[in-house]
């Protein structure tokens, strides 16, 4: 957007209009992004205008009533069985495993998972803690036997420093760990093997879209086992529970609760 580089909000304020954000958002949805990453922005857009609104910069709000409207909802991608087993194949391959393997047994996002620190694991009450999330309120998440498993291999290689998951610093002849959280921009190197081999990978590109492969499998394999989606909701940070109907439908089977409205149906009547 224009204001990319000014810092000043009093610049910002004099030249941001309703027609200019309309455009802003026009441009999002005319090339190719999806309705909610438009929405998203308009939402952030009007969180400034009205802090500008509220310190004397600006009169009214100029993205007051500017709506996106939900386009359909997408049935979410997961990995099938055999495509997490090959996934942990190549992260084996690859040195990724525990990052890889945590990721599926926690659903952990991919900023939540590289700021986690070891103060945050609580391996002898099965938990660990997501200080800072999307929703800017922590959560708990549970640990399960593979994650524990994860965590434990980890241990081996940083558990000397601050970061589960930390950075690393690359010099002649090798590399070592950093005492400093991991830039995002990993995953991406050390996706492509990943998506070599499974192209549901190719399909979600970007950092964040492609890792939230992982996150919609541990949702969906929860909801397939019957767990309840409020509880997933818990686990995966929703602040809102309709962001977990989308997992609804693999909920789906027979419920015994039906029989009770067709009582007296279930022969035709004596001629």
């Amino acid at each position: 957007m224009w204001w990319t580089g000014i810092t000043d909000p009093v610049e910002i304020a004099v030249r941001l209009t309703r027609l200019l954000i309309e455009r802003y958002i026009g441009s999002i949805l005319t090339t190719g992004r999806s309705r909610k990453t438009a929405a998203n922005h308009v939402a952030a857009i009007n969180v400034f205008c009205r802090w500008l609104a509220a310190v004397g910069l600006i009169g009214d709000n100029p993205s007051a009533g500017i709506h996106i409207a939900a386009g359909d909802v997408a049935v979410p991608r997961y990995l099938e069985p055999d495509e997490i087993v090959r996934v942990m194949e190549i992260a084996r391959s690859t040195g990724t495993w525990p990052e890889v393997a945590l990721a599926l047994a926690t659903g952990l996002r991919l900023g939540e998972l590289i700021r986690l620190q070891w103060t945050d694991v609580h391996t002898e009450g099965r938990w660990l803690l997501v200080r800072q999330s999307k929703s800017h309120r922590p959560r708990t998440v549970p640990l399960s036997v593979a994650a524990l498993d994860a965590l434990a291999v980890q241990w081996q290689k940083s558990g000397n420093l601050s970061y589960v998951f930390p950075a690393r610093r690359t010099y002649r002849g090798g590399w070592k760990y950093i005492d400093a959280a991991r830039h995002s921009s990993w995953w991406l190197r050390a996706m492509r093997p990943v998506q070599d081999a499974i192209p549901k990978f190719r399909q979600s590109a970007g950092t964040g879209r492609a890792w939230h492969l992982f996150r919609h499998t541990f949702a969906s394999r929860l909801a397939q086992a019957g767990v309840s989606l409020y509880k997933i909701a818990q686990w995966m940070g929703h602040s809102d529970i309709r962001t977990t109907q989308i997992y609804a439908h693999l909920q789906a089977g027979f419920d015994p609760d039906i029989e009770a409205g067709a009582t007296g149906l279930t022969k035709e009547p004596m001629l």
